[in-house]
């Protein structure tokens, strides 16, 4: 069995509300996998306790568990035990019997601060300012700045759960820090929605307590799957700020962790700005024993978060694209010779503002998108 691990940015992670119900921030997704051709009849499972309940939808794991508690070995033991070296899965069916894929979705909302955090924003933008030309053209600074504003003037209604912002999201109380987050008419605006990528961005980029948290429940959890007798690969699927998290993910993992990774697919992924603003670094180490080239992503040109990964560092927003695509943004080197080669990734344009169905920020909804859930499918079952 291959488990796909989804990975959402921690601003809008919401399990469902009961097992019978499908409005968990995943849910949409995964019905969206599941109607597609190569994924449909059982080939992608549902969680057996959801379906035991007439419910449907993928395995919610939370770092939290019950919610509000610091117990993260209750919600992580959704996942098998650890017997030593190896995973007991005893009484904790990912899939179905006879089911290809089963499928994983995290829930670490509540290892993030509930309190704005103005220092780290503040701090984000002073590392990032001097570098907005290393990002983009002015050419295309100016396309950028009026794509965003026209995304950010539709209004099309409430946000499906995808896009539904977490119960226990930041509060802002102090007076620049609540001048800074003006709140919107509500919390289904695109406004609202770009607010809490900043949140999440700031915190994940400059407290590092916060960053160790997110990751070491990640890698637990990762780590689990893998270690489960019933488990052969794993599909790291990122969306948002969970693109980074998943590539942090795969590059500390040991060698033969890493070779288990047969696809890794980022949808709205902000790490070129992470390259080109905070100076992040583009050594992915660990990519190296990942298959080749079973790296995708997505992204909606509209998106004022997602970038093309595969252009070289030296591209910037504005320019054409290098014939071919380019070297890379990523690189790795050979342990053995210490020759560095780029990692491959595959850019593919998709249009998530035509496809909307709800509020938040369409061009940044890839999951009710039916042709990415469709390109998706096609990726995961070609595993």
């Amino acid at each position: 069995m291959i488990v796909i691990l989804t990975i959402h940015g921690i601003g809008f992670q919401n399990s469902p509300s009961a097992l019978n119900a499908d409005d968990g921030y995943a849910d949409a997704l995964h019905a969206g996998l599941c109607q597609s051709g190569p994924l449909a009849g059982g080939v992608l499972g549902d969680d057996p306790n959801r379906l035991a309940a007439r419910g449907r939808g993928p395995v919610y794991v939370s770092s939290s568990f019950p919610p509000d508690t610091n117990n993260s070995e209750d919600g992580l033991k959704r996942l098998g035990t650890w017997a030593g070296t190896t995973v007991d899965p005893t009484g904790m069916p990912l899939a179905p019997d006879g089911a290809r894929f089963a499928h994983v979705a995290l829930v670490y909302s509540h290892l993030e601060e509930t309190q704005g955090d103005l220092v780290a924003t503040a701090a984000m933008g002073v590392l990032g300012a001097p570098s907005l030309t290393h990002y983009a053209t002015i050419g295309g600074i100016a396309r950028l700045a009026f794509e965003d504003l026209r995304v950010l003037h539709a209004q099309p209604g409430p946000p499906t759960p995808s896009q539904r912002l977490r119960a226990n999201a930041a509060q802002h109380h102090g007076f620049f820090s609540t001048v800074l987050h003006t709140k919107a008419q509500d919390d289904s605006g695109p406004l609202s929605t770009l607010r809490q990528v900043q949140d999440d961005v700031a915190a994940y980029v400059v407290r590092n307590e916060h960053r160790e948290r997110v990751r070491g429940f990640i890698r637990d959890a990762a780590y689990r799957i893998l270690a489960r007798p019933d488990v052969d690969a794993l599909i790291v699927n990122g969306h948002s700020n969970g693109t980074v998290m998943g590539f942090d993910l795969i590059a500390a993992m040991s060698p033969p962790t890493a070779a288990r990774v047969c696809l890794l697919v980022t949808a709205g992924c902000p790490l070129r700005k992470y390259v080109d603003f905070m100076d992040w670094g583009i050594d992915a180490r660990s990519f190296f024993f990942m298959p080749k080239g079973h790296w995708t992503n997505f992204y909606d040109e509209a998106d004022p978060v997602a970038d093309p990964l595969q252009p070289p560092v030296t591209w910037k927003r504005g320019q054409d694209p290098p014939p071919g695509g380019g070297d890379g943004l990523f690189t790795v080197y050979d342990p053995q010779s210490g020759a560095s080669a780029s990692v491959a990734v595959a850019d593919v344009v998709v249009d998530n503002v035509a496809a909307h169905s709800g509020g938040g920020l369409p061009a940044h909804n890839y999951w009710d998108n039916e042709s990415f859930c469709k390109q998706l499918a096609a990726l995961i079952a070609a595993c």
